[in-house]
């Protein structure tokens, strides 16, 4: 069976691939622009797990999915560190695009296969700031709790045909997109988080893969790994 994950040319999205590789799935894999970072994963993996990679740039088309798609991750997403008076329009529709509209029509397409198989999870990776909100990250923090009210709608829309929708609320993650904090800043924010320091991608992976794998859930749950963040 097939695992979709969106935005695994790194971070999260490349530790998720390799877990569910190392469990036995097959992949569709998907990037935005770092298709020669997708395509180092994807050799690497079909020579460490022997498993189907299916790559692709952009958008999913119909054409780029197997009949057995089981899993989708939509992990994709973007962030813009600005006061809101400060953000363009172009920017707001870039974020919007990425957290938002790829994730409606990434589940549109693969739920579609699901549906006609009567089994499937999806999974959306949203962030604690949807709950919360962060300030200089208002649009994110708008789209993430657009994550995480689309994941309650849709687990309610898909219940009867025996497809699940999940959501985990991410908290602080070692990632690229921690990188606009110098290094005083990076420290404060962690004296900040009651764990005393950010996940690894490693370990949201490893989390991820139990939750959805044992079923540690019910469909519609907002999954919260927050670091102690109030």
């Amino acid at each position: 069976m097939y695992t979709v994950i969106t935005g695994a040319s790194r971070g999260i999205g490349k530790a998720l691939a390799y877990k569910f590789a190392s469990h036995n799935y097959d992949l569709v894999l998907t990037c935005e622009k770092n298709i020669d970072l997708l395509n180092e994963v994807k050799k690497d993996i079909e020579d460490r797990f022997n498993r189907n990679v299916i790559i692709v740039k952009g958008e999913l088309n119909r054409e780029d999915l197997p009949d057995d798609v089981y899993i989708l991750i939509n992990n994709a997403g973007k962030c813009d560190y600005n006061l809101l008076q400060d953000t363009s329009y172009e920017k707001y529709k870039e974020v919007i695009y990425s957290n938002l509209d790829y994730t409606f029509l990434t589940s549109k397409l693969v739920s579609e296969k699901m549906i006609k198989a009567r089994q499937g999870i999806i999974v959306n990776i949203s962030s604690m700031w949807g709950i919360l909100g962060a300030t200089m990250e208002t649009i994110y923090s708008m789209t993430k709790g657009g994550i995480n009210a689309f994941t309650k709608a849709l687990a309610k829309e898909l219940k009867d045909s025996n497809v699940d929708v999940i959501a985990f609320a991410l908290g602080a993650v070692d990632t690229d997109m921690n990188n606009h904090l110098s290094g005083s800043e990076r420290e404060e924010f962690v004296k900040t988080l009651n764990n005393g320091r950010m996940w690894t991608v490693d370990e949201i992976a490893d989390i991820i893969y139990d939750v959805v794998s044992n079923k540690k859930y019910n469909t519609g749950d907002i999954i919260e790994l927050n670091n102690g963040l109030i």
